[in-house]
C-alpha cells in the first residue's frame, strides 16, 4: 500500500473522531437534516477507510465532503484551533493532577526548621560583603539548585540604622514587621511579611515569607555591631539601635533565602493501616483545639511533625531530654534515639515555654505524663527547641491527619531522597 494511501488513512481516522464529538457535543443545537447529512458522511468515509483497495481520489474527496460539513456545524469544535484542542488537554491534565494530589501523592514544602536537621526549613545565606551583589549567573544556579532567592535591602538615605520593635502577647519584644498582601507567581493571592529598617528615620522596606525567621537574618547582617534597645524619639515604642551608620548606596542587608525541603506526602497508606509512632506526618490544624495560628491568626495550615505517641500510649520527656513510652525509652526511629543521645545538631527534647498559658500544652515538665486518648496522636518537632507542637497546644486528633511523608524530591542536598 503506497505510503500517501496510509497517512490519508491516519487522517481519515482523525477527521472521524472529530466528527464524532461534533455529534455528541452539539446535537441537540443541529438541524435534524444536518445531522442526517453528518451520519451519511461519516457512514461514507468510514466505509472508504476501511478498505484495503481505496483508491486516493475518492477517498480524498469523502474526506473534504466531511471537512466541509463539519466546518458548517461544528461551531467551536471544529476546525480544531490551539486553544480549544489544548485547553481540552490542559483540563485533563489537571483533573489527574487533583486526583492524585487529593487521593495519593500530595506535595508539601517545609516552611520552618521544626524538624531540623532531619528536614530543613527555610533558611538564610548570609554574605561576607554584603555590598558585594552575586551575578546573574550564580543567581540562576542557586535557584534552580537550591530553590534560592536572592533579597537584598540598600540605602537610600544617611544615617544610624535603627529596626522597629513590637511587644508580643507575653510581655516580650520582637522585630516589628505587617502582614501585607501580595501575588505568588504574579497570580495567586498571598500574604508576605513586610519588614522596616530605618536610615536615619527614613523607613526602608523589604518583604519575605511569613514563616520566613527574618529577625536571626537581620541580626546576621550586623554581625560586629551591639545593638540597643531604645525608645523611639517621641517615646511611643522601641527600636533596636545597630549602632551602625550608613551612606547612600550601602547595602544594608543581603541574603538569599533557600527553599524548605519539598517532598511528598503518601495521603493513601493510612487509609488502609494506623499511624505509627515515628512516622514523620503531615497534618491540618484547623480541627485542632488550641493551636494558635502565629502572626496572622491563620488557624488553617498544614504542619509536618513526627508522631511522639498514639492513642493509649503514656508518654514523657525527661530532663535528660529523651522521650519514654510506658516508662521505657522510644527508639522506632533515628531522631528519637539521637534526640535521647543529643547527637550533632539533636538537642533532645524539652518542656514548653513556661510563658505559654494554654491550658491544652502537655509534657510540662519533670513527671508530667501525658496519656494520649484513643484516636489522638503526639506530634512532636525534632528540633524540639525550635517547634511549635503538641507540646503547646495538646493532641491531633485522627481526622486532621493528611498522610506520611515519603521521599524528598528538591532541592538537591544531602537530604534528598526517601524521607526519614
Amino acid at each position: 500500500m503506497p505510503v500517501s494511501i496510509q497517512k490519508q488513512k491516519k487522517a481519515a481516522k482523525e477527521l472521524l473522531h472529530a466528527a464524532h464529538k461534533v455529534y455528541h457535543y452539539r446535537r441537540d443545537v443541529i438541524a435534524e437534516g444536518r445531522l442526517v447529512e453528518l451520519d451519511k458522511a461519516v457512514g461514507e468515509l468510514d466505509q472508504l477507510q476501511r478498505d484495503k483497495q481505496v483508491a486516493a481520489a475518492p477517498l480524498q474527496a469523502s474526506m473534504d465532503r466531511l471537512d466541509a460539513l463539519l466546518r458548517k456545524i461544528g461551531g467551536k469544535l471544529y476546525p480544531k484551533t490551539f486553544w480549544n484542542d489544548n485547553l481540552e488537554v490542559a483540563l485533563v491534565a489537571a483533573i489527574i493532577v487533583i486526583g492524585i494530589r487529593t487521593f495519593f501523592f500530595q506535595p508539601f514544602i517545609i516552611p520552618t526548621n521544626s524538624m531540623y536537621p532531619t528536614y530543613s526549613g527555610m533558611n538564610a545565606v548570609i554574605y561576607e560583603d554584603k555590598n558585594q551583589a552575586p551575578s546573574a549567573l550564580s543567581k540562576t544556579f542557586r535557584l534552580l539548585t537550591l530553590g534560592a532567592r536572592h533579597k537584598a535591602l540598600v540605602a537610600q538615605s544617611s544615617g544610624s540604622v535603627q529596626i522597629p520593635m513590637a511587644r508580643t502577647s507575653d510581655g516580650n519584644y520582637r522585630i516589628y514587621f505587617e502582614p501585607v498582601p501580595d501575588r505568588k507567581f504574579f497570580v495567586i493571592p498571598t500574604t508576605v511579611a513586610e519588614y522596616t529598617i530605618l536610615v536615619g528615620g527614613i523607613p526602608h522596606r523589604l518583604r519575605v515569607p511569613p514563616d520566613f525567621d527574618m529577625q536571626s537574618a537581620l541580626l546576621s547582617n550586623f554581625p560586629e555591631s551591639e545593638p540597643d534597645m531604645v525608645r523611639t524619639s517621641g517615646g511611643t515604642g522601641f527600636v533596636l539601635d545597630m549602632k551602625t551608620e550608613v551612606r547612600p548606596g550601602d547595602a544594608l542587608v543581603r541574603f538569599d533565602i533557600t527553599l524548605g525541603d519539598a517532598l511528598f506526602v503518601d495521603r493513601l497508606s493510612y487509609h488502609f493501616r494506623r499511624p505509627k509512632a515515628g512516622d514523620p506526618f503531615v497534618f491540618r490544624t484547623r480541627d485542632i483545639p488550641g493551636v494558635e495560628g502565629g502572626p496572622y491568626d491563620i488557624v488553617d495550615k498544614y504542619y509536618i511533625k513526627r508522631i511522639g505517641g498514639v492513642g493509649g500510649e503514656k508518654i514523657e520527656i525527661t530532663e535528660a531530654g529523651a522521650l519514654l513510652v510506658n516508662g521505657s525509652p522510644r527508639d522506632e526511629v533515628a531522631a528519637f534515639v539521637r534526640n535521647a543521645n543529643k547527637e550533632g545538631e539533636y538537642g533532645g527534647f524539652v518542656y514548653p515555654s513556661q510563658r505559654s498559658m494554654n491550658p491544652r500544652k502537655i509534657l510540662t515538665g519533670p513527671g508530667d505524663i501525658a496519656e494520649i486518648p484513643e484516636g489522638h496522636y503526639v506530634a512532636l518537632g525534632d528540633n524540639s527547641a525550635n517547634s511549635a507542637d503538641s507540646r503547646e497546644w495538646g493532641y491531633v486528633p485522627e481526622k486532621s491527619v493528611i498522610g506520611k511523608a515519603i521521599f524528598i524530591y528538591y532541592p538537591f542536598t544531602k537530604r534528598w531522597g526517601p524521607a526519614e
